[in-house]
């Protein structure tokens, strides 16, 4: 058994709810911008950061425009459009095939393969 699956385990047994919060709709949209922010820097394969990012992006302009019911400062909507903007380049960039994919798919080196050092530990189980 996974250290994984023993920590899911251990908490299933003991009805730990350490984890589960009952959010508003525009705390929870903030905490879904982090959780992909999050996922996106520790993310498993390049095939996924493209659509993190879009979505990172997509979540930003929706808090910008205050589609989640909560009213924001100009210089809050100013910030949060400029951050979307920003991600949205960075989903467009990732989406754009190289120009020799071709070869890089028959070796796929993925750079995602490689350990990486993250500034803080990634928890044992998600919901």
């Amino acid at each position: 058994m996974s250290v994984y699956e023993s920590a899911a385990n251990a908490q299933s047994e003991s009805g730990s709810r350490d984890e589960e919060y009952l959010l508003t709709e525009g705390e929870a949209q903030l905490a879904t911008v982090l959780a992909l922010m999050t996922g996106f820097s520790q993310g498993c394969c390049a095939a996924h950061r493209a659509p993190m990012a879009q979505r990172v992006s997509d979540q930003l302009a929706r808090m910008a425009d205050g589609l989640d019911g909560h009213a924001r400062s100009d210089d809050m909507r100013h910030f949060l459009q400029k951050l979307g903007h920003r991600w949205s380049t960075v989903a467009q960039v990732l989406a754009q095939p190289e120009p020799d994919q071709q070869a890089a798919e028959s070796g796929f080196n993925d750079e995602f393969n490689q350990p990486q050092t993250h500034w803080h530990n990634s928890p044992e189980t998600l919901q």
